[in-house]
């Protein structure tokens, strides 16, 4: 017997709550989608950083001279994308963001728990600048035992889903679900639909 909506619905939010913990697996990766101001769509990887199952909500870290953070603050709506061939499973969110710029206390908080070598990632120039050479910034922030370089260019990016379509592709039947949350995050409907 196959999974019921309810348990497909709370399988995603479980898979997501651990892969944030799993450096290797599949849904740790996502796919995150905005609109740029000549509204064609951009598409990027982007680490999953913390899962609110609850809530619903996603978040990811991000440099915020980044053209994601200057796309998102002219336009909250999103895309995110998880594909995992292992078990053949797609998930499709749709939702707004909330960015937590780098001197708001939450990124505050969350920049001060982050290791030395995540923070270097915020130490270089912004990104998509032209290089001579690819380059290490970590080496630059070993020189400062504070690690505080970065830290004004470090944002926050919760992703809150207002819709999640589920595909599960299987060499005998495909099969796919929707479900819909209102604003914090609690179901309000689920159906099976035609893959």
């Amino acid at each position: 017997m196959g999974l019921t909506l309810t348990q497909i619905e709370e399988s995603v939010w479980e898979t997501l709550h651990a892969d944030v913990q799993r450096p290797g697996s599949s849904f740790r990766y996502l796919t995150l989608c905005s609109v740029d101001h000549r509204q064609t769509p951009k598409a990027r990887i982007v680490v999953l950083r913390k899962v609110d199952p609850h809530k619903r909500t996603l978040e990811f870290h991000t440099d915020t001279r980044s053209p994601k953070w200057r796309e998102l603050t002219g336009n909250p709506s999103a895309a995110v994308l998880g594909y995992c061939a292992e078990t053949r499973l797609q998930f499709r969110f749709e939702g707004h963001v909330t960015l937590f710029e780098p001197s708001s206390d939450y990124a505050l908080t969350v920049w001060s728990s982050l290791p030395l070598h995540t923070r270097g990632t915020y130490a270089g120039g912004p990104p998509g600048d032209e290089l001579p050479e690819p380059h290490a910034p970590i080496e630059a922030l070993q020189d400062q035992p504070e690690g505080q370089q970065g830290r004004d260019r470090f944002g926050i990016i919760v992703f809150s889903v207002t819709s999640l379509d589920w595909f599960k592709l299987s060499r005998e039947s495909n099969v796919r679900a929707q479900f819909g949350y209102d604003d914090n995050g609690g179901l309000m409907s689920s159906s099976w639909v035609n893959p």
